[in-house]
């Protein structure tokens, strides 16, 4: 509310010489002989009049102060007050009024002044004020319906609200906590070593044996390299040796032909001399038979050498196919936790794998509703989707009393649901992992009158 002083005549207002004090805000001092409650005329020749200053009403040897805005009147030199407030206007009316009578102002009156509050002014409507309140209102005959129909469908919000409650508490059993989720399997590191490949990236679907990620031991990579260059080594000696001893047999084959001829000439001595190179004991021929035999001892140890080679060989390099990280069964990669050329420690979670399965959601519930759950129990699940809420049907596939940190601290009754009308890869793909969902297992009775109701066509 905005408060607006006017003196209702103000030619009437008459002027009296009394002195009043007038303090500029430059601090220069004026006495004012002849003033109005209107305002009063600037005692000293100036071009430019002072706007604002402090005004002293004498009183009793007391000066009263306050702060006065002066407005100049056309050309001349008056000044009006302007802005005083009801405190300041009643205080000067009392110095005024007494002026007039020429009876001095007692000091109730300027007590009483100084604690005016505000001016009155009327707290009631004019007639035009009602006629505009009034205009673009519908008639109160039709405000009034409009109250009671609005009344009346907040009544029924109410009711519908706490019925829906009441009828929902006594027909369902609420499931806590619950929310969507996948049967992850962590594939971890068998031993220690480096990320040698990573072999697959999140949402590539797997078979089982398929290698993920490629691990290396550095030792056991030295060994193998090692074993690898022996190999070499000892195959390359190896075959410089069967050639000696091929050679050496080659020798042999030559002299017994030699002696076979001679026998089919007729010699007598012939079957003599034959009999003892194949007993190999001609003394003829003994560095012949002895290097043979030496050349024939050095293939073998060499074979036998690369065999043990062959096996030490095999050996590191099954240690070496064990660090791979293998897919445990047919699934789909749902992210990859280390990187390539990362040392990572036996037991380190290297891939998370989902399995082909249809995904499950999975609630608490106090161990105090045992006997209001059961195996195969119908369930509403109440799920966020990209077109808003969505409602599918669920059936409880198992129970079992156990205490989970990551659904609930304390101990009750760990609730697990199927979508059987969602197919895996449909559940996968409309279920998010870890996807908060609300589960409400419904009542056998109350199943039974949902039935009943939807077989009358309600």
């Amino acid at each position: 509310m905005q408060i607006r002083h006017e003196n209702p005549k103000p030619e009437l207002s008459h002027s009296v010489r009394a002195p009043l004090g007038l303090e500029l805000k430059t601090g220069e001092k004026l006495t004012i002989s002849e003033w109005s409650l209107e305002g009063f005329t600037y005692p000293e020749n100036r071009d430019v009049l002072p706007k604002e200053a402090v005004l002293s009403i004498p009183f009793q040897g007391v000066d009263i102060r306050f702060d006065v805005t002066l407005a100049r009147r056309g050309n001349d030199k008056f000044l009006s007050f302007e802005g005083l407030s009801g405190r300041q206007r009643e205080t000067l009316s009392v110095f005024y009024r007494s002026l007039l009578s020429g009876k001095m102002a007692s000091t109730g009156d300027v007590i009483t002044s100084l604690d005016t509050p505000v001016d009155l002014v009327p707290m009631g409507e004019t007639e035009e004020e009602q006629a505009q309140g009034m205009a673009g209102k519908a008639p109160r005959s039709l405000r009034a319906v409009a109250s009671v129909c609005l009344y009346l469908c907040i009544a029924a919000l109410a009711f519908w609200t706490l019925g829906s409650g009441v009828w929902n508490k006594l027909s369902q059993v609420n499931i806590q906590n619950a929310r969507i989720e996948a049967e992850l399997v962590p594939h971890t590191a068998a031993a220690r070593g480096f990320v040698a490949n990573v072999l697959v990236a999140p949402g590539e679907t797997v078979e089982r044996g398929d290698i993920l990620v490629r691990l290396a031991d550095p030792e056991g990579e030295a060994a193998l390299s090692d074993v690898r260059g022996r190999i070499d080594l000892i195959e390359s000696r190896l075959f410089e040796a069967q050639q000696a001893l091929l050679r050496l047999d080659q020798r042999v084959d030559r002299l017994r032909a030699a002696l076979v001829q001679d026998l089919l000439t007729g010699a007598d001595a012939a079957v003599a001399r034959l009999a003892a190179f194949d007993a190999r004991i001609t003394p003829n021929n003994r560095d012949l038979f002895v290097a043979q035999d030496t050349a024939q001892q050095q293939v073998d140890t060499l074979s036998d050498e690369l065999r043990r080679l062959a096996r030490e060989r095999g050996r590191l390099r099954d240690a070496a196919d064990a660090l791979h990280v293998l897919a445990a069964d047919d699934g789909i990669v749902r992210e990859v936790l280390v990187l390539k050329s990362q040392l990572v420690g036996r037991g380190t979670e290297i891939v998370l794998l989902e399995g082909l399965h249809a995904r499950t959601a999975r609630g608490w519930l106090d161990h105090s509703m045992a006997s209001a759950i059961f195996t195969g129990m119908a369930v509403k699940v109440e799920i966020a989707g990209a077109q808003g809420p969505q409602t599918l049907e669920g059936e409880v596939t198992h129970v079992k009393a156990a205490i989970d940190p990551e659904i609930s601290p304390e101990f009750g009754m760990l609730v697990t649901v199927a979508f059987p009308t969602l197919s895996a890869s449909e559940s996968r793909e409309a279920l998010g992992h870890l996807t908060p969902v609300e589960l409400r297992a419904e009542r056998g009775w109350a199943t039974a009158w949902d039935r009943t109701i939807s077989s009358w066509g309600l």
